[in-house]
């Protein structure tokens, strides 16, 4: 009687400690990321939108003017953090941005986002400072540091993270005719150059 008296009582405690880690976990998950007290808020407008727009959309025309014509162009857009958070708030708003909220930041040589994920129960809060480089005529981010809330994490998660961070961009840029040959990131915007790809 006594056995089972203290077989019941050390699975009472482990299942109290088990339930005390979870509900430590819950409270850290739900919590501000560090990373984002170092952003800076940005106030969106709609004409800083259109602005991101229309650099788009010009550079796609150059683009396909170039590859047309078949000639080796170098191409130049600069976006500001201005005008992908103005674009991102009104992607939000149409439903086509699965976020609750979304900040990105430009610094220098480095990008900080935030967003806020719809979890069920309570929404996960992510934060991430990384930076990109180019392999490949690619560009590759890589990642220094992810939050999830102020739960401490491995750095397999990291790793993680920034592979999930690459599928996304690779399959966004499969069939843009662009070999990509410099990105700078400073002064609160982000400069992407490439030279056009041709058939021949």
């Amino acid at each position: 009687m006594r056995i089972i008296r203290g077989l019941i009582m050390v699975i009472g405690v482990i299942g109290i400690l088990v339930a005390g880690v979870l509900l430590t976990g819950y409270y850290l998950y739900s919590l501000s990321p560090p990373i984002q007290a170092e952003m800076v808020q940005i106030l969106p407008s709609p004409d800083a939108a259109q602005s991101f727009d229309q650099k788009i959309s010009s550079a796609k025309a150059d683009i396909d003017a170039a590859v047309d014509s078949g000639q080796k162009k170098e191409i130049t857009i600069a976006i500001t953090d201005k005008e992908v958070n103005s674009k991102m708030i009104e992607l939000r708003a149409k439903g086509e941005l699965p976020v609750r909220e979304a900040l990105l930041n430009f610094g220098d040589g480095q990008f900080l986002a935030y967003a806020v994920i719809d979890t069920p129960g309570i929404n996960a809060k992510t934060a991430t400072r990384g930076q990109v480089e180019i392999v490949n005529g690619s560009p590759k981010i890589v990642i220094e540091d992810f939050n999830l809330g102020k739960l401490p994490l491995p750095e397999s998660v990291d790793r993680r993270a920034e592979q999930l961070l690459n599928l996304m961009v690779k399959s966004q840029l499969s069939d843009v005719p662009l070999e990509i040959t410099n990105i700078q990131i400073l002064d609160h915007q982000m400069i992407v150059t490439g030279t056009t790809k041709t058939t021949q």
